[in-house]
């Protein structure tokens, strides 16, 4: 996916800046600790399915991962890190993962409820269009994402900066979310077909993988919070796909 590539892209181009700052301290608290293991079992589990790429939905699930892992991990050394230019950059991760993945999960929900035919390269291109743009907005910082200047919070604040949202964020925010309860919807009409199977098979584990992540950010962009806790969710969302992957 092309927001993969580019999340990569500025990774490798900005590691040594963050390196020559100090940038990958590393501050295991009760918010970070979560995060890093969502990180870490993420990248295992996208490593996995990169083994096992001819595997059913693989290439998805890989996306999933991935964007798990920047989401989580960005936004775990976005806490860790001082007010600056190094905090920017980690939040600039964190959200390029959160861009990744709803649209990842859609694709997947396409996949295993019998709707292989709407991935092709229209309708993939078509739902990339918002994430891409928004993408590159973080990238460079536009007017549209992030109105204003980073202030620095305390050294007792959770996060390191505040930042204003500017008006492309609601609009990215509610897309996203919109995907990610279509992924819903798909994943729960599955199980309802598949009742007589039993309640645990692979739709009810992405169903409730997909749930978490999604009413953990929703409540972030309605303002209940002012953690994104979407990331959190896939340290239950993760067992679930594992268990869907290689146990239902």
């Amino acid at each position: 996916m092309g927001v993969i590539r580019i999340a990569i892209a500025i990774f490798i181009y900005e590691c040594p800046l963050i390196l020559s700052n100090g940038g990958f301290g590393v501050e295991f608290t009760v918010y970070t600790i979560p995060l890093w293991i969502v990180a870490v079992v993420g990248t295992g589990l996208a490593a996995l399915t990169g083994y096992n790429h001819e595997q059913k939905g693989a290439y998805e699930l890989f996306a999933v991962f991935i964007g798990a892992v920047f989401w989580a991990g960005g936004y775990a050394m976005e806490m860790s890190s001082q007010p600056g230019q190094t905090a920017i950059f980690w939040y600039k991760i964190h959200f390029i993962g959160s861009a990744i993945v709803p649209t990842a999960i859609l694709l997947l929900a396409f996949r295993f409820t019998g709707r292989d035919d709407l991935i092709n390269a229209r309708n993939v291109a078509a739902l990339a269009v918002i994430p891409v743009v928004t993408t590159v907005m973080i990238v460079v910082s536009h007017g549209l994402w992030v109105a204003g200047p980073f202030l620095a919070n305390s050294e007792s604040a959770i996060l390191p900066l505040t930042y204003q949202f500017g008006p492309w964020f609601p609009l990215y925010a509610y897309y996203s979310l919109g995907i990610a309860v279509a992924a819903i919807a798909l994943f729960g009409q599955a199980v309802l077909d598949r009742l007589d199977e039993g309640v645990i098979n692979t739709s009810t584990a992405f169903l409730v993988a997909t749930i978490l992540p999604t009413v953990g950010t929703g409540i972030y962009v309605i303002g209940g919070t002012t953690i994104d806790y979407g990331p959190f969710g896939f340290l239950v969302s993760g067992v679930c796909i594992m268990a869907a992957m290689f146990y239902l």
